[in-house]
């Protein structure tokens, strides 16, 4: 049995965090021994993991020293200016304050939090492991310059889609050989078990769309109240439900005032469960502006939904326009366009779902590559 460390930010909610959860899940029991160590105590998907696993919280010898902590503790245009060296003198005081102690070599260590953070720079420094793993969950590279001194400690650095990959690579040249692409592993028989269970679905007599994600500008909810602004103009009988919370919630309700929406934009917040409202949905929205891998995309294919997402690189991967999906322009009126197009044509929403029913997701190969670190 294979002695494996993986540290990541929380069990909190968010994409990479139920990827994560998805993963640990998915490796058999019988192989791996898992300890994970988590620099947060939010643990809100802790339920889903199905396992037992050896869950340490990281400790530090001050609150000031936890503080630091956070990648949230500089804002993203402070991160972009500070010098390497400054974030090398940062992380190893930081590391220093760590109470815990970790005497056991691994035989693999995975850094799956990414994004440039402390937890790159300790798992580098301070873990002892045969192999080690960095994880990239973005196409926005400029968050890894604060540890380009760690990642030569590291033998593969996956990114979750290949437009991560290649935006990596673009960055750090050097580090190419490195670079891998490693998808996001998501249970498919359960997502279409949980979208069995009973729950009472809000939904209108009308043409009911979709979407899930954390409310941020990230997310393109902006343009998809925009984007039902005009399909309301046009007389399209719709009502749009959005699944998620986040720190924009006011500012988008207030949008939905302003376009005078109550009726067409609802906001139903976080879901611990939101496959009924997805499997039972007339279109699956996904309006993102840039992500690492869409894992609403993968789950929406899973249950075999009529789709509709932004037209980005890692949504590409995924999404064949007009074989099993669709894709539009990065704005509201392209987006309004194409459901437009979908509501009045059913019969290209049925011949999309039958694709995804004759080709169902396969992620058994992943895996294997946690054997080839």
């Amino acid at each position: 049995m294979k002695e494996l460390l993986i540290m990541a930010k929380s069990l909190g909610g968010g994409g990479s965090e139920v990827a994560l959860i998805e993963l640990i899940n998915a490796l058999p029991e019988e192989l791996y021994n898992i300890t994970l160590v988590l620099l947060d105590s939010d643990n809100e998907y802790a339920y889903r993991l199905k396992k037992n696993v050896n869950i340490v919280q990281l400790t530090f010898n001050s609150s000031f020293a936890k503080s630091l902590v956070s990648m949230y503790a500089f804002p993203a245009k402070v991160l972009k200016k500070l010098s390497v060296n400054s974030f090398i003198a940062y992380y190893d005081f930081i590391s220093n304050c760590v109470t815990n102690v970790f005497e056991k070599t691994y035989d693999i260590a995975i850094d799956f939090y990414g994004y440039g953070s402390f937890v790159t720079a300790f798992l580098a420094t301070k873990i002892q492991a045969k192999k080690k793993a960095t994880w990239l969950h973005d196409e926005k590279p400029y968050w890894m310059k604060s540890v380009q001194k760690y990642l030569c400690e590291y033998d593969k650095i996956y990114g979750v889609s290949q437009a991560v990959v290649d935006a990596f690579c673009r960055e750090y040249p050097h580090y190419k050989d490195k670079a891998a692409v490693f998808y996001n592993v998501i249970d498919i028989e359960e997502i279409k078990r949980k979208s069995e269970q009973d729950e009472i679905i809000p939904f209108k007599e009308s043409f009911n769309i979709v979407t899930v994600g954390r409310l941020t500008e990230q997310k393109g909810y902006d343009i998809a109240i925009k984007a039902a602004s005009i399909l309301k103009k046009r007389k399209i009988n719709f009502a749009w439900y959005a699944i998620g919370g986040g720190r924009d919630e006011k500012k988008l309700k207030k949008l939905v005032e302003k376009y005078c929406l109550e009726n067409q934009f609802v906001f139903l917040g976080r879901k611990k469960n939101p496959y009924p409202y997805m499997k039972h949905c007339d279109l699956y929205v996904q309006p993102s502006r840039h992500e690492g891998y869409v894992i609403t995309l993968v789950e929406a294919r899973a249950l075999c939904l009529p789709i509709l997402s932004s037209d980005i690189p890692s949504a590409r991967e995924q999404i064949q326009d007009g074989i099993n999906g669709y894709v539009a322009e990065l704005s509201a009126e392209d987006l309004a366009d194409k459901i437009d197009y979908l509501y009045n044509n059913p019969s290209q929403r049925k011949k999309t779902v039958e694709y995804l029913k004759e080709h169902p997701i396969d992620f058994s190969t992943e895996l294997l590559k946690l054997e080839i670190i």
